[in-house]
């Protein structure tokens, strides 16, 4: 017959254990949660990106943006800092209307520090009269929590896959339609900030 004492550290070892098991259970529930909340609130940064550039609301969207940003553009010098971003996008946010369609295709996170990238279809129909244009790519979002309590975007990453011809240069075989589908006489193929209105709208994939 076991001894007594045996008994109850045995019966003593099996409750600790059980007891360590619940609160490791727990702790993963509440990480996984939280985890997901931060998901969902990145993708509501994204969705409000998108509303900024479609509202021309320069100011919105550099409120997105963490303390020292940087922003990398395709085929342009690197742009650091909200002072520098600010006259880009109220340049191009006063010559240009846009439309966007697109989606969110992945969304990390890892404490404080997270990703995400969309790909898009935009079109950037000039004010001043002219005809749109409409460009695909894809964005890279690298965004970290602020101790204010919200993610913000740190860093962004564009490539464009170029200026998609309009339906009228296909048709006449417009020579100015480049092997990459740009015309070197468009706007969108010049020195502006290439990453416009995404539509980052959820994806049931993510």
């Amino acid at each position: 017959m076991m001894p007594r004492f045996v008994s109850r550290f045995s019966i003593t070892m099996l409750l600790a254990l059980a007891g360590c098991a619940q609160q490791n259970d727990s702790s993963g529930y509440s990480a996984m949660k939280k985890q997901n909340e931060d998901i969902e609130a990145i993708k509501q940064l994204a969705e409000t990106w998108r509303s900024g550039w479609l509202a021309a609301d320069a100011d919105l969207l550099l409120s997105l943006y963490a303390d020292e940003p940087v922003l990398m553009p395709q085929d342009q010098p690197v742009v650091a800092g909200k002072g520098a971003i600010r006259p880009l996008y109220e340049a191009v946010l006063k010559k240009f209307d846009f439309r966007s369609e697109g989606s969110v295709k992945e969304v990390v996170v890892s404490g404080d520090m997270g990703y995400f990238w969309s790909a898009y279809t935009l079109t950037a129909t000039p004010k001043a009269g002219g005809e749109p244009m409409k460009v695909t790519g894809k964005s890279l979002f690298i965004v970290k929590w602020e101790p204010g309590g919200a993610w913000k975007i740190a860093r962004l990453m564009e490539n464009s896959d170029g200026v998609m011809p309009s339906q009228d240069k296909q048709q006449k075989g417009d020579k100015t339609v480049q092997r990459t589908g740009a015309s070197r006489s468009d706007p969108l193929c010049r020195r502006q900030p290439a990453h416009w209105a995404r539509n980052p709208r959820r994806n049931d994939d993510t």
